[in-house]
């Protein structure tokens, strides 16, 4: 029986049957429950890798004049989301080498299941420096703010000797409080595991990038920054192709580029190549890097080939094979470089080694057997 509800009105007492709430179902509520949990969890430990753009093959199609056929060689492009994030204090760190040799042992452990040699650990002050940069300014891509590509930074802090590409990774947490764990520890094996195995959001170009066969030596570095409420860790990771001990190293002044050394017995050097890239307006906004369009282009191994689209510079190019087995480069080319923007001189290498593996990413073909062995950049 319904109770009744009664008050004054107009002087008469009206009473009328009260209406009985009904009560959520218990099934709803703990769903509702659930679904929240799941959500702030979500937001509170989200590891981050970026989404790569559509790569840019950087070599254009031989045009043959001799019967040999000349293969294409492309060069794929890395990836990371650009995202910046306003923090209120920057934190740098020390180096954890013991953290980086555990990775470099995982690493290796899944190159030797995929039937790839392993990597040696190596210094690089890129490393530490992109490392560093990504937590003072929050920009999580791999332009910085004046829209220069890593190559830039490479070839001012470690010479542009050999070829390089930049991987990263953030695992951003918030949550108020003490420093949570995810941001304060350093694991270079979880990122690595994260780069490998958790890349699809990247179209697997992370993974491709650490198990190409071409990159021997890994260099690594991490920083992250916290301001209470909101923070990230951030790792770097460059995959290294050392293959070149230089004599002269590369060098570009006054309209002319030198480089003078011997490339290992298993890279056989197959184009000079030059290419440009207009700054990056918008960095945050980019999800991939790459070095830019052919500008000009030389074919090493064949003086009656030519590079299809792309102008040929003129000077002295020697590519052949020493006694020793190795190869023999030398390079005294004049290169005019007169547009506002980063020029980069690479010369890529024929892998010989046969080694059969299997890129994911979608222009992951393009990787095999074809290796840049220098990658230097100049600013104009």
């Amino acid at each position: 029986m319904s109770k009744l509800k009664c008050e004054q009105r107009n002087g008469y007492l009206v009473c009328y049957p009260r209406r009985r709430r009904k009560k959520p179902k218990r099934t709803v509520v703990k769903v509702l429950a659930a679904l929240g949990i799941v959500a702030f969890f979500l937001l509170l430990f989200y590891p981050y890798i970026g989404n790569p753009e559509a790569p840019r093959p950087v070599l254009p199609p031989i045009q043959t004049i001799t019967p040999q056929t000349l293969t294409d060689f492309a060069r794929p492009t890395n990836s990371a989301n650009g995202i910046v994030a306003t923090s209120v204090t920057q934190t740098l760190e020390l180096e954890d080498n013991v953290s980086k040799v555990q990775a470099v042992d995982y690493l290796n452990y899944i190159r030797s299941e995929e039937g790839i040699p392993p990597v040696q650990l190596i210094n690089l002050n890129v490393a530490k420096y992109r490392a560093e940069y990504l937590a003072q300014t929050n920009l999580f891509s791999h332009y910085d703010a004046g829209g220069r590509h890593p190559g830039y930074w490479y070839t001012q802090l470690d010479g542009g000797l050999y070829g390089v590409e930049e991987n990263l990774m953030a695992r951003y947490v918030m949550g108020g409080g003490q420093l949570p764990s995810e941001v304060a520890e350093v694991n270079y094996t979880d990122a690595i595991y994260s780069l490998v195995f958790n890349d699809a959001l990247s179209m697997w170009g992370h993974r491709d990038s650490l198990l190409d066969p071409c990159n021997n030596y890994a260099a690594m570095a991490t920083s992250y920054f916290w301001n209470g409420t909101y923070g990230a860790r951030y790792y770097v990771v460059y995959m290294v192709a050392k293959w070149v001990e230089w004599i002269s190293p590369p060098h570009y002044e006054g309209g002319r580029f030198t480089a003078e050394g011997y490339a290992a017995p298993e890279m056989k050097p197959k184009f000079f190549a030059v290419y440009y890239a207009e700054y990056e307006s918008n960095p945050a906004s980019r999800h991939s890097y790459d070095v830019g369009d052919l500008y000009l282009c030389k074919v090493l191994d064949s003086p009656l080939a030519t590079c299809k689209d792309a102008q040929e510079p003129a000077g002295t190019f020697i590519a052949e094979r020493a006694q020793d087995g190795r190869w023999y480069i030398k390079i005294d080319a004049s290169a005019s470089l007169d547009k506002p923007g980063l020029y980069t001189f690479e010369i890529i290498a024929e892998d010989l080694r046969g080694i059969k593996w299997s890129p994911m990413s979608p222009w992951g073909d393009a990787r095999i057997g074809r290796c840049v062995i220098m990658e230097y950049t100049v600013e104009i």
